[in-house]
Formats: structure tokens, sequence, C-alpha cells
């Protein structure tokens, strides 16, 4: 995701001008509107904030004092609030353009609060915004960009500090994978200087306080460095350039977007002192080495974060005592340990149950009393077959799936579904079997005597690169095994009634309505978000079977995500009526696979989505559970 920074252009020194600037030049022609959300409806969806209109105030008080700017903040606004002020700001320029604000003047528009991104579409939320109702209720830049643009006033600064505000540049999808897109020129030019005097190229110019589609903290770093560059930024002529600005907003993070957009012109914007600015040359020193400090806390923080280690960030932590990120460092920490201490309480389980013995289970659950999987464990501790070499059918693995009757295909509850999944037919199952992992690499291993998966050195993680006419050898030689279980693959109806939990009306495997990355293996990217998914992880392999812990009514793991699994039946046309245990054509081309895997979309891993293949088809996200009649 990273290019050339060209950064180097717009962080350079900046030339001293020959003169100081005319303060009476500036005073009655610069503005600065603010937005500012602390506070949210209960069941919008968004939590309250506390900083966002302490953070306008003192930026405001330092534009009015130093710069001589003239400025309005808008506490809480709702939506129709915010549009009402804007038109009104855009009636006031067009009304008044020798007035006394003329359309030669700047303005700076400044967002502060929560934001969000659905459908590669960003949004600013105000105080009535509703994560339901995005397109109604909130702030959408696709529609308000073009209006902000039209303000008749030659030089507009936008600022964004809310996050995923990087949409508002309606390029940001394609520039997300290039690194800083802000090339304008470091120094003043002969055109920015005549805006001293009224004259220069326009400009519209937009910083957004994170780059790459990210959550922004509460404690704005992105404030706290406008902050900062506004007092310290002003060269001894007094000016501080837009580009100067930015060089504080650098060491903000997460890092800043700093564009263009609009019909911009490439002229700048100017924060002009009211009075020169006397350079102190201790102070200077003071700064470069503050500046200094901070790009070492800033590098050491980024190799700390690709590490990803609990000794990566204490080593930061200790280098910087009160660096910039001594709080996520703290935070990061936190989390290693809880997941290190979640995959050693899992491994102990996946120990106990390979052992299958009382004594396994009790070990289990002396080592961790209040365990994960310690109910489980209860029970099984006294139920455990006593010769693991040959355990009661029973105990193979494989839950008891009571049947009943259900509807099946795209009800009610499903959402983006497609024409294979419809139409919804009534259909009854009888009692099955069915595994409550999916079969893993070990066991392939030990029935096939080779391994196929893309992902390997994974025991524990499901097989995969698996035919459907593979996995027919592979039940062959598991049967001849062990006689009498007559393993077998799920039917197509069999497998939706166990992922729904016994026929439920539920979105996902693991009986939710919600896909999170923590409790399936898809890709939770932001990009592919839906409104009844979370943005997280994309893991972009398997993960070990059940490993995520999020089974469903019935018991059963990964019945969403981490791989696709094949059913028995041959693919066909969903017919209407009711029907007693399917099985599909019988005959065609291709075989039935469901659930999804860690390389798909969220709506691709719902209970009722279905794909069909040719049956000699493998793949590194294509897998299989076990099934029995008896």
């Amino acid at each position: 995701m990273k290019q050339a920074s060209l950064y180097l252009l717009l962080f350079a020194a900046f030339a001293l001008s020959s003169s100081a600037p005319d303060a009476s030049l500036r005073p009655g022609k610069d503005y600065a509107l603010f937005f500012a959300v602390n506070d949210y409806a209960t069941g919008s969806g968004f939590d309250d904030l506390s900083k966002p209109i302490e953070n306008a105030e003192a930026i405001a008080k330092e534009l009015r004092e130093r710069y001589g700017f003239q400025t309005e903040i808008v506490k809480n606004p709702t939506l129709d609030q915010i549009s009402a002020k804007l038109r009104e700001y855009q009636s006031f320029y067009a009304k008044n353009p020798q007035g006394r604000y003329p359309s030669t003047g700047q303005l700076l528009i400044y967002f502060t609060g929560h934001g969000i991104a659905e459908d590669n579409n960003g949004y600013f939320v105000p105080t009535d915004g509703n994560v339901k109702k995005l397109y109604s209720t909130a702030f959408a830049y696709e529609i308000w960009r073009p209006f902000i643009n039209r303000i008749d006033c030659r030089h507009i600064l936008l600022a964004i500090d809310a996050c995923y505000s990087v949409t508002f540049d309606p390029d940001w999808y394609n520039r997300k994978m290039g690194a800083d897109n802000f090339t304008r020129p470091g120094e003043l030019s002969e055109g920015d200087k005549l805006l001293l005097t009224n004259e220069s190229d326009k400009s519209r110019i937009v910083f957004t306080s994170d780059g790459s589609e990210d959550k922004v903290p509460e404690r704005s770093n992105f404030a706290r460095k406008f902050l900062e560059g506004l007092r310290n930024g002003p060269r001894q002529d007094g000016i501080l350039t837009s580009e100067g600005l930015a060089g504080y907003l650098r060491f903000a993070a997460p890092k800043p977007r700093l564009t263009e957009f609009g019909d911009d012109q490439k002229g700048s914007f100017l924060f002009v002192s009211v009075a020169p600015v006397a350079i102190d040359p201790a102070k200077s020193a003071a700064d470069a080495a503050a500046n200094d400090e901070m790009e070492k806390d800033l590098q050491a923080w980024r190799t700390a974060k690709a590490a990803n280690t609990i000794a990566a960030y204490q080593d930061y932590a200790r280098r910087f005592q009160n660096g910039e990120f001594r709080e996520q460092a703290q935070t990061n920490i936190r989390a290693i340990e809880q997941d290190l201490a979640i995959r050693r309480d899992d491994l102990a389980w996946q120990v106990a149950e390979e052992k299958n013995t009382p004594e396994g289970y009790q070990k289990y659950l002396a080592d961790y009393p209040n365990g994960r999987h310690r109910a489980e464990a209860a029970e099984k501790s006294s139920t455990a077959a006593a010769s693991p070499a040959s355990p009661a059918v029973a105990n193979d693995g494989l839950i008891f799936i009571r049947g009943g009757a259900f509807d099946m295909g795209c009800t009610s509850e499903q959402q983006d579904c497609y024409n294979s999944e419809k139409p919804t037919h009534r259909v009854t199952v009888s009692d099955f079997y069915l595994g409550k992992y999916e079969v893993t690499q070990k066991l392939w291993q030990e029935i096939m005597g080779s391994n196929p998966s893309l992902f390997q050195n994974c025991d524990n993680c499901p097989v995969e690169q698996v035919s459907w006419d593979d996995v027919q050898e592979f039940l062959q030689k598991l049967n001849a095994k062990y006689p009498g279980r007559n393993y077998r693959l799920p039917t197509e109806a069999e497998w939706e009634y166990a992922a729904r939990g016994g026929g439920k009306a539920v979105l996902f495997g693991n009986g939710k309505n919600i896909a999170d990355s923590k409790e399936i293996n898809f890709d939770a990217s932001a990009s592919y978000k839906k409104s009844y998914s979370i943005e997280g992880e994309y893991r972009e392999k398997t993960v070990p079977a059940g490993s995520l812990n999020s089974p469903n009514a019935l018991g059963l793991h990964d019945m969403s995500g981490n791989v696709w699994e094949w059913c028995s039946d041959w693919y066909g046309a969903y017919t209407s009526g009711n029907q007693a245990n399917p099985t599909g054509p019988a005959n065609g081309s291709h075989r039935v696979f469901r659930g999804g895997s860690w390389g798909n979309l969220p709506q691709e891993c719902r209970v009722a989505y279905r794909v069909d293949v040719a049956p000699g088809y493998r793949n590194g996200c294509l897998g299989f559970r076990l099934a029995r009649t008896k």
C-alpha cells in the first residue's frame, strides 16, 4: 500500500518572505464554520463522544485570536441544521460579492464527530443520524461535496475529523493503494502571495483525519496536530500556508489524507497572523528538537505495530514513556495477551478431545477451571470412552441432529438472495448425525496417507483442495476402518437445516444475523461491509476448526466461513411444494457445496446461499464435514 513518499515536497522548509504581510488586508475576509457532534440518540447505533465540541472551540479560538478569523460553531447539529447552515453560507457569499465578505476571501469548514462508510460511500453523522437509515439521516459526502465546491468563495479548506473521512475524496477507493496524494508546492508561490491582495488561483483543499479507511480515536491526534500547527507554524512573516499546516498533521495517527477536490486550481489557503511573528532562536531550536523526537516516536511506533508482539510494544513503551502512542501500545498488549490466553485454552481443550479420556478432560478442568470449554469438559469427563482406539459411536465427534420441518431457501430474514435460492419451500428431514467440526487435515492424513491442503502445517485446520470425488474415496476408506457407521456427506437439505440451528430463521451458521470476523472466518474487509456484517479482519487463510468458538444452537462450528462444505446432492433448481428428505436430482453435471469460506464476502456465507461445480473441482477454499444416519 506504499509508494514513494510525496511528503518530501510537502514538508520541506518554507522560504521566508521578504516582507511581513499587511494585516489590514485579511480581517473580515476569513471565516471558519465548525460542525461538532458529541451527542447521539439512543438506538442510533453511535456512542456519545466527549471531545468534538471541545476540539472545535479550541481551534476556533486560535483562529480568532491569532489570525483574525470570524468563527461560528454549530454544536450537535441535525442533518437539516447542517444543510440550512451551508445553504446560508452559500447564499451569504453569493449575495455579498463586494460586501463585508467578498468572494475572494477564505472559508474553513471543519467537521468533527462520528463518520461511517457503507457500500463505498462515506457519511458524517449528525446528532440525529441512524446507522440503519444512513441515506436519509447522515451527511453524504457524495451529495454535499459539489455543493461545498460551489460556495462562492475563492479559497475553501475543508477539514474532516471523523472515522472513514477519506471517503470524502471521490476517487478514494482507487487511490487507497497509493501513498500520499497531496502534491501541492511547499513554498508560497507568486500566485499565493497575491492572495494577500485578494488575487490568486482558486483552491479547494480537503484534509481528512484518515487516509486509508481507518477508524479514528476520540482523543483526536488530527485536532491536536491541527491546533499545534496553528500555534507554532507561522513563519517569520506571519504566514502559515495550508502546506505548512499539513507538515504538522503528518505526525497524526492514523496518517491523514491531504488532497484537493472540486474545481480546484492549485491555489493555497493562508493563515495570516494579525501581527508579524518574531522568531525566537531558542524556541526554533526547541521546536526542531521536538519534531525530531516526534519523528523518532512515529517511526518506533510503526516498527512496533509491524512486529505486533508484546515484546515490540513493551520496547516502544520503555523508550517513549510519554509517547504519542503509549495508550494504544498498552491496548495492543492487552489484546495480544487475551488472544494468547484464548489460544492456550483452546489448545488445551483440543489435547483433551484428542485423548478423549476422563483423565484428559479432568486435567483440562484442573488447568482451566474457568475455561471456555469447562461445561463440555465436565460432561465428557464422565462419559468419555476408556479406549480411544475404538470409541463408541456416540463419541466419534458427530452431533445428533433431531429432524424436523423448516422453510428452505430465500426465507424472509435472508438478504441479497440469488435466484438459485428461490422459491422458498417446505422441507422435512429425519434424524441424522453431523460432524461438530469440518474434517481436519490430521484425519485426512490418517486415512489417506497424504495432505492435499494449500494451508499446511496445521493439523487441526480443515482439509481443503479436495474434490467431491476425492471425498468419496476418503469415505470408502473411513468406512472400511470403522465398519457399521456408514459415514457420508450430508444432503443439501440436511446441511441447511443444521446450519440454521435446527431450521431457524437466521442469516449465518453460528445462529446470528450479523457476520463478525471474530466469530466467522470470512473476508471482513471494509470494502465489502454489508448492513449485516461488521468490518474486521480478513485472514486470507483457514483457521483451526472450531477455534473461533462460535457454535450454533446445535453445537456445530464453522457452518459459515472457514471452508466451503461439499454436500451429497447433484445440483438442481428448487421447486415449490412440501418435500421429505430430498436428495437432489438423480443425475447431473455439478455437485453442491455450501457455507462460504475464508475468502468469501458476507452475503456468500449466508445459510441459504448455494454454489455448484463439477465433482472433480478442487481449491483452497473447499472442504467438507461428515454425516451419518445412525
